[in-house]
């Protein structure tokens, strides 16, 4: 049973690619599960983890390209979102990050609408209440994925834009509108809250086999990312609580060495840190790349000069003037990460951040720096605890070290736009291409979303 069904999900996969419907992605003839088992064993694939935010990568202004590392970019749409064009995909060009998000709530709503009918299997009733709470939960991430990277921020005043399309059934020939922005955030909501008592009862604190599958720590650290974008203060600091009372693991940096001293490109000693799923500080496995040397990936020199580039760990491990082939770079830094996963899911470090964030802006600026400093420690060699000055200086470190932690992970974008929807000053941010041509972009500008793609739309001409 379990070869049949990776054979499933293997077809799944191939089908989808050239399916013509975005939704139809379960290919006629192919075997269902049909148990609990089953079910469960479909959640154990790590595929859904592959590809998050990755149209967010080169969009992002924290990462760089100088004219060397763009004309590595071999794939046009990577151009020009770096350029931050409003239609980087063309009439043929499939946009993955929306595909494989549809591909696997196409999965999760199948096991929510089989899920209590099936038999058991080799599973419990126990499983059963796990693997649908598990299910709920992962729709919810896909579309708290999907909403933040093809809309605007939720905001009173966004409420009634123009979201993502709402899949709740199976039905292989829906061709749905986009649902609002206001809707789609209460869809997550309501999927979380049909999630928690489920997990609450059945699931682990962390599930550390198979950290792309949720449990109580992962489930309301979403529950605190979702209340912090809709600028619900108090209840991020609630929830984000709750999931560092569950499970708070962080690594030392301090603790950590280079294979080849002095040189970042060798890698870490130390394996599980680097590895996708054996990450003791990933909680909801979601990455979005791990070729950060094809072309090297850029530090913005603005992003550069937050580090302290002697004692801050992350930039000794993790930056280099030349790239993996030993190119000079300078005056420019990159991104040194042969074997790393960056991750577009929820870890404890973004916990801790979101923790901190939430209390500095619920007034609470001392229990922020007191958090933060349990996340500086383990980053800073020679650490000096942080001293609460005022809340608005707490606030702009808290967003320094946002950028610093969560470095090319496609974070930063999205919190550019949150910042902008709480009405606070943002920059604007310009680039230049090898040909001298100048592209800028503006606070709440639509050049933060990422347009649908022309083939999407033209499949489906109700989302335009």
């Amino acid at each position: 049973m379990k070869n049949i069904l990776k054979i499933i999900i293997i077809s799944i996969i191939l089908v989808s690619c050239n399916n013509d419907n975005f939704l139809d992605v379960i290919p006629n003839g192919t075997l269902i599960p049909q148990t609990v088992e089953d079910f469960d064993m479909l959640l154990e694939d790590p595929f859904v983890t592959y590809g998050v935010w990755t149209n967010l990568n080169y969009m992002d202004p924290d990462l760089y390209m100088s004219d060397l590392t763009y004309s590595g970019l071999t794939d046009m749409e990577r151009q020009l979102q770096y350029e931050w064009d409003e239609s980087p995909y063309g009439l043929t060009e499939d946009d993955r990050d929306w595909i494989d998000r549809y591909k696997y709530i196409y999965i999760f709503n199948l096991i929510i609408s089989e899920i209590d009918n099936a038999g058991l299997g080799n599973r419990t009733e126990s499983d059963r209440s796990r693997v649908k709470g598990e299910a709920y939960a992962q729709r919810a991430f896909e579309y708290f994925i999907l909403v933040n990277e093809y809309a605007h921020q939720y905001s009173s005043s966004n409420l009634d834009l123009a979201g993502v399309p709402l899949s709740l059934e199976i039905d292989l020939d829906a061709k749905l509108s986009r649902a609002t922005i206001g809707e789609v955030y209460d869809q997550i909501e309501k999927d979380l809250d049909v999630a928690e008592p489920l997990l609450l009862e059945n699931a682990e604190n962390h599930n550390e086999t198979a950290n792309f599958r949720p449990g109580i720590a992962s489930l309301y650290g979403l529950k605190a990312l979702v209340a912090l974008h809709k600028g619900e203060f108090g209840s991020a600091v609630t929830f984000s609580d709750k999931s560092l009372e569950y499970y708070d693991y962080l690594y030392d940096y301090n603790t950590f060495s280079l294979v080849t001293p002095g040189d970042p490109w060798s890698g870490l000693t130390i394996q599980d840190f680097e590895g996708n799923y054996d990450n003791m500080e990933c909680i909801w496995n979601r990455n979005l790349k791990q070729a950060h040397f094809d072309p090297a990936s850029l530090y913005s020199p603005a992003l550069a000069d937050l580090y302290d580039k002697t004692n801050d760990l992350r930039w000794t491990l993790f930056s280099s003037q030349t790239n993996i082939d030993g190119v000079d770079l300078s005056p420019n830094y990159c991104f040194a990460a042969f074997n790393y996963y960056t991750q577009s899911g929820i870890s404890t470090p973004n916990i801790y951040l979101i923790n901190a964030e939430a209390k500095v802006r619920t007034s609470d600026g001392s229990g922020a720096i007191a958090i933060l400093n349990t996340l500086m420690e383990k980053r800073i060699a020679n650490f000096t605890p942080l001293i609460y000055v005022d809340d608005q200086t707490t606030l702009q470190r808290i967003k320094e070290e946002r950028r610093k932690e969560l470095r090319m992970t496609g974070n930063n974008l999205i919190d550019l736009k949150r910042y902008h929807a709480y009405g606070e000053v943002i920059d604007t941010y310009t680039r230049t291409n090898p040909s001298g041509e100048v592209f800028t972009l503006e606070p709440g500008s639509d050049k933060y979303v990422v347009p649908i793609s022309e083939k999407i739309k033209l499949i489906n001409p109700n989302l335009n």
